[in-house]
């Protein structure tokens, strides 16, 4: 139920601000309808493969445009931006450089002493991104070395 009305008031909220096109609304879709984070050309191949020719340039401009009306977030990787719903609660990442993994973490004592330093320093926070990098589990337990 509450993802159909945050669903209801995304579109409101599109339509207000701007032309919701078909292409747009399909990428919206796909970011809306999992809990991955996406990149450009993810998205292209998953939208292509349901039958949505979409090139890659469209995909790019709708989630500029998405991203822009606040209806998804992006996060900046060393090689790109992953893309994911702005309706979750805040939370930061954990990023595998074997897999290229991403988790999902919130932590209360982190989000404390950021508020700490911030007003330590007299600065203004507007918001901010804590981006871990490191090897997963999995990759551990995989037994991988080289790509550790």
């Amino acid at each position: 139920m509450v993802l159909m009305v945050a669903m209801i008031m995304i579109m409101v909220i599109i339509c207000i601000m701007k032309r919701l096109t078909v292409q747009r609304q399909a990428i919206l879709d796909v970011i809306s309808h999992s809990n991955r984070h996406w990149d450009a050309e993810e998205l292209a191949r998953a939208l292509n493969e349901d039958g949505q020719q979409l090139g890659i340039a469209t995909v790019y401009r709708g989630l500029a445009a998405l991203e822009a009306a606040g209806l998804i977030k992006s996060i900046q990787l060393s090689d790109k931006k992953r893309y994911e719903r702005a309706d979750k609660d805040h939370h930061d990442h954990m990023v595998c450089t074997a897999c290229g993994a991403i988790e999902e973490f919130c932590d209360s004592k982190i989000e404390v002493r950021q508020k700490q330093v911030v007003q330590e320093e007299s600065f203004h926070m507007t918001g901010h991104q804590l981006l871990i990098f490191g090897i997963c589990k999995t990759c551990m337990n995989d037994g991988d070395k080289d790509n550790i």
